[in-house]
Protein backbone atom coordinates (compact mmCIF):
# COMPACT_ATOMS: atom_id res chain seq x y z
CA UNK A 1 0.00 0.00 0.00
CA UNK A 2 1.48 3.43 -0.63
CA UNK A 3 1.82 5.66 1.87
CA UNK A 4 -0.27 8.64 2.57
CA UNK A 5 1.03 12.00 0.77
CA UNK A 6 2.54 13.47 4.27
CA UNK A 7 2.34 10.26 6.27
CA UNK A 8 4.96 8.71 8.38
CA UNK A 9 5.49 5.10 7.44
CA UNK A 10 5.82 3.40 10.78
CA UNK A 11 2.37 5.14 11.85
CA UNK A 12 0.57 3.24 8.64
CA UNK A 13 2.74 0.28 8.81
CA UNK A 14 1.77 -0.08 12.74
CA UNK A 15 -1.92 1.07 11.98
CA UNK A 16 -2.06 -1.69 9.37
CA UNK A 17 -0.49 -4.50 11.28
CA UNK A 18 -3.47 -3.36 14.61
CA UNK A 19 -6.18 -3.99 11.61
CA UNK A 20 -3.88 -7.50 10.40
CA UNK A 21 -4.28 -8.88 14.38
CA UNK A 22 -7.77 -7.50 14.71
CA UNK A 23 -9.42 -8.78 11.23
CA UNK A 24 -7.27 -11.28 9.77
CA UNK A 25 -6.68 -10.92 6.10
CA UNK A 26 -6.75 -7.40 4.52
CA UNK A 27 -6.02 -7.86 0.94
CA UNK A 28 -9.40 -7.15 -0.47
CA UNK A 29 -9.74 -4.07 1.56
CA UNK A 30 -6.62 -2.70 0.73
CA UNK A 31 -7.12 -3.08 -3.03
CA UNK A 32 -10.98 -1.39 -2.60
CA UNK A 33 -8.93 1.72 -0.64
CA UNK A 34 -6.49 1.86 -3.71
CA UNK A 35 -9.64 1.55 -6.14
CA UNK A 36 -11.04 4.36 -4.46
CA UNK A 37 -7.45 6.24 -4.73
CA UNK A 38 -7.34 6.72 -0.71
CA UNK A 39 -4.17 5.07 0.22
CA UNK A 40 -4.89 5.32 3.66
CA UNK A 41 -5.21 2.46 7.14
CA UNK A 42 -8.64 4.71 7.62
CA UNK A 43 -9.61 3.97 4.42
CA UNK A 44 -8.83 0.05 4.98
CA UNK A 45 -10.75 0.30 8.29
CA UNK A 46 -13.82 1.36 7.03
CA UNK A 47 -13.91 -1.17 4.65
CA UNK A 48 -13.22 -4.13 6.96
CA UNK A 49 -16.03 -2.75 8.97
CA UNK A 50 -18.36 -2.48 5.96
CA UNK A 51 -17.63 -5.94 5.34
CA UNK A 52 -17.99 -6.98 8.80
CA UNK A 53 -21.46 -4.79 9.36
CA UNK A 54 -22.73 -7.04 5.82
CA UNK A 55 -21.87 -10.00 7.29
CA UNK A 56 -23.61 -9.84 10.54
CA UNK A 57 -20.32 -10.31 12.50
CA UNK A 58 -19.59 -8.14 15.82
CA UNK A 59 -16.81 -6.53 16.25
CA UNK A 60 -12.78 -7.79 16.61
CA UNK A 61 -12.02 -7.58 20.47
CA UNK A 62 -8.21 -7.26 20.29
CA UNK A 63 -6.43 -9.74 22.75
CA UNK A 64 -3.27 -8.71 24.73
CA UNK A 65 -1.41 -12.13 25.30
CA UNK A 66 1.85 -11.92 26.95
CA UNK A 67 5.01 -12.56 24.85
CA UNK A 68 5.91 -15.65 26.66
CA UNK A 69 5.57 -18.33 24.28
CA UNK A 70 4.54 -20.72 26.75
CA UNK A 71 1.31 -18.92 27.47
CA UNK A 72 1.09 -17.18 23.20
CA UNK A 73 1.65 -20.69 21.32
CA UNK A 74 -0.70 -22.93 24.28
CA UNK A 75 -3.43 -25.32 22.41
CA UNK A 76 -6.94 -25.82 24.47
CA UNK A 77 -8.38 -28.47 23.42
CA UNK A 78 -12.19 -29.05 23.62
CA UNK A 79 -13.82 -31.75 25.06
CA UNK A 80 -17.36 -33.64 24.93
CA UNK A 81 -19.80 -31.85 27.81
CA UNK A 82 -21.93 -34.72 27.25
CA UNK A 83 -21.38 -35.57 31.07
CA UNK A 84 -22.66 -32.21 31.67
CA UNK A 85 -26.36 -33.21 30.85
CA UNK A 86 -27.01 -35.70 33.10
CA UNK A 87 -25.66 -33.11 35.89
CA UNK A 88 -28.59 -30.75 35.30
CA UNK A 89 -31.11 -33.45 35.25
CA UNK A 90 -31.05 -32.79 30.80
CA UNK A 91 -32.23 -36.38 29.23
CA UNK A 92 -32.04 -36.43 25.08
CA UNK A 93 -35.54 -37.53 25.48
CA UNK A 94 -36.98 -34.42 26.99
CA UNK A 95 -35.85 -32.62 24.50
CA UNK A 96 -37.91 -34.58 21.42
CA UNK A 97 -40.91 -33.25 23.23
Amino acid sequence: MPRPRGGHIGATTAALLRLLDDYGALEAAIDEALERGVPHPNAVRLSLTRRREQRDEPPPIPIDLPRDPRLRDIAVRDHDLGGYDGLAGYHEEDSQE
